[in-house]
């Protein structure tokens, strides 16, 4: 991303004092925002090149990109990368307060809030994506996406058995 005075960040609480979801967190202004909301880690879903992480972020959080494609790709998240991701997660959420971020905060990180929930709260993908969609008003995953990560929870369950 090349300018950064048009990008906003964006916190908000999916699970209050739990799990946030948001854009990239580019300066230290939103370093000390996130701190100051007591996050310890941060999960970032896309790539380096598509926007960048403050300077020192590590210094401050515990910091993984996990990249999953967006609607602008032809491929959708694959199992593989959703495992690794969710197994991330439950282990960060376990360890502190954790933002989990993408570029728009429009697809992928709200994406992997709805399957969160859905599977921590025993959720249908419906109630899950409504209530994210409460906490996060800007939340619009495809219906392609929501459908790969139905798919993705219910052969968790099935390994659960």
């Amino acid at each position: 991303m090349n300018d950064k005075k048009t990008y906003k960040f964006i916190f908000n609480w999916v699970l209050i004092n739990k799990l946030a979801v948001g854009t990239s967190p580019l300066n230290q202004d939103n370093i000390s925002f996130l701190k100051n909301k007591g996050i310890n880690n941060i999960l970032g879903l896309c790539l380096e090149s598509e926007v960048g992480w403050a300077e020192n972020i590590s210094k401050n959080f515990c910091c993984e990109r996990i990249f999953i494609p967006d609607s602008k790709s032809e491929a959708l998240p694959n199992f593989k990368d959703l495992s690794k991701i969710f197994n991330t997660l439950t282990e960060y959420l376990e360890n502190g307060a954790t933002f989990v971020h993408c570029f728009a905060s429009v697809e992928r990180s709200p994406l992997i809030c709805i399957l969160y929930v859905m599977q921590k709260f025993n959720l249908e993908l419906e109630d899950a994506l409504d209530y994210v969609l409460r906490k996060h008003d800007s939340t619009n995953p495809t219906n392609t996406q929501l459908k790969v990560i139905n798919e993705f929870r219910k052969n968790l369950s099935k390994e659960k058995i």
